[in-house]
């Protein structure tokens, strides 16, 4: 016979369960209604929604870090679960600092749940049309860090395929410096042989994957080479008819490149000379990332004579679309839409780059001015 205490503390529930103790049937309860990861983690705010995934902030407990926590609907992803895990897979490959961070993953039955470092600071031309002032120093600092987020990447074989502006995303350090992290991996994929997929974004598409001849690990160049033209005059060195896209496919293929005046009046030849050799249609002629870091633009050696300010942010106002983001990429975190092809982030460690940003600027100027040690740029 239940005594009175045992026969207050039982809930009233479905057939099968009536006689679950209340302090057990909450516990239950917790574990359906909440993601298994909020012992650890105080789980906030909406960032964002798609017809597949949210968003949402997180803060860890122990810590007190933000996060930001994907959650993934697996009932709704049928049929394309293999995208999703080729790109766990290659999140957790990935270390780098000039990359968005795979925290922690949780896999339960009808969800999957990524903790992932949480971006709050806008893309790469939110940064340049809020800038007060805007150099050639600041362009060759940001292209050093997507240089450095694609030689880690080539050195594992893995070739992102959708490098444009959107997906390199600023992170603002608490000492107020900020760095490039190359996110959203969707597109990316292990290199064993020729590629042959067409995909990406028309506008930083390489010659070879349009030609459907094969391609590999450069076509990421190519992408970086062009931000790398936008970065200093505000729009796309191919341009093609809105109407007509295989007007700018034919473009690109022809590797047609100019730099028209006035726009090119106060850049560099330095600068000139290296987008040249990121955007040759030659893959062989093509530059290396590590070739990219070590070109006398990005290593700060042919910048010394130009500090003439670049007035690109309303030229890219103009050719871009620069309004705010909706809820669908918001704090650097992508959210699965029917037409995308499951964009998640990066993975790694925070331990892992616990050191000052690089204000936009490579590691041997910074290493001079005392601000970090060989240690830390060995690192980078």
């Amino acid at each position: 016979m239940k005594s009175q205490t045992d026969t207050k503390n039982t809930v009233k529930l479905s057939k099968g369960l009536e006689n679950i103790p209340e302090q057990e049937w909450c516990w239950l309860f917790s574990k359906v209604a909440f993601p298994p990861c909020s012992r650890r983690y105080t789980v906030g705010r909406t960032l964002g929604d798609g017809n597949f995934a949210v968003v949402r902030e997180c803060v860890e407990r122990s810590t007190g870090r933000e996060y930001a926590l994907k959650i993934i609907n697996k009932g709704k992803c049928r049929g394309k679960e293999h995208m999703i895990q080729n790109e766990v897979a290659i999140l957790r490959r990935v270390k780098h600092p000039n990359i968005v961070l795979l925290i922690e993953e949780v896999d339960t039955y009808n969800e999957l749940y990524l903790v992932m470092e949480l971006v709050k600071g806008g893309d790469l031309f939110d940064a340049i049309t809020s800038a007060n002032r805007y150099t050639e120093r600041d362009a060759s600092g940001m292209l050093h860090n997507l240089a450095n987020a694609i030689k880690h990447l080539h050195s594992l074989n893995i070739v992102h395929r959708d490098i444009k502006p959107e997906n390199l995303l600023v992170y603002e350090h608490a000492d107020g410096s900020k760095s490039l992290k190359l996110g959203d991996f969707g597109l990316a994929t292990v290199v064993d042989g020729p590629l042959y997929t067409v995909c990406g974004t028309p506008t930083y598409v390489a010659p070879e994957i349009i030609s459907e001849t094969g391609y590999g690990l450069k076509v990421d160049i190519w992408a970086a080479g062009v931000i790398t033209y936008i970065l200093l005059c505000g729009f796309p060195p191919f341009r093609g008819s809105s109407d007509d896209q295989e007007v700018l496919f034919d473009q690109i293929l022809t590797g047609q490149l100019e730099f028209p005046l006035p726009y090119w009046d106060n850049v560099s030849e330095t600068a000139k000379d290296l987008i040249r050799v990121m955007l040759e249609v030659e893959v062989d002629q093509r530059f290396t990332a590590l070739q990219v870091l070590e070109h006398p633009w990005v290593t700060d050696e042919g910048l010394c004579e130009n500090h003439h300010q670049l007035s690109v942010a309303g030229k890219i106002k103009k050719h871009f679309n620069t309004s705010p983001k909706g809820n669908d990429t918001t704090a650097g975190v992508s959210v699965i839409s029917l037409d995308d092809s499951f964009s998640m982030q990066r993975s790694g460690s925070l331990d892992f780059y616990q050191h000052p940003a690089m204000y936009w600027i490579r590691p041997p100027l910074l290493i001079r001015r005392g601000r970090f040690s060989d240690e830390d740029a060995t690192r980078m």
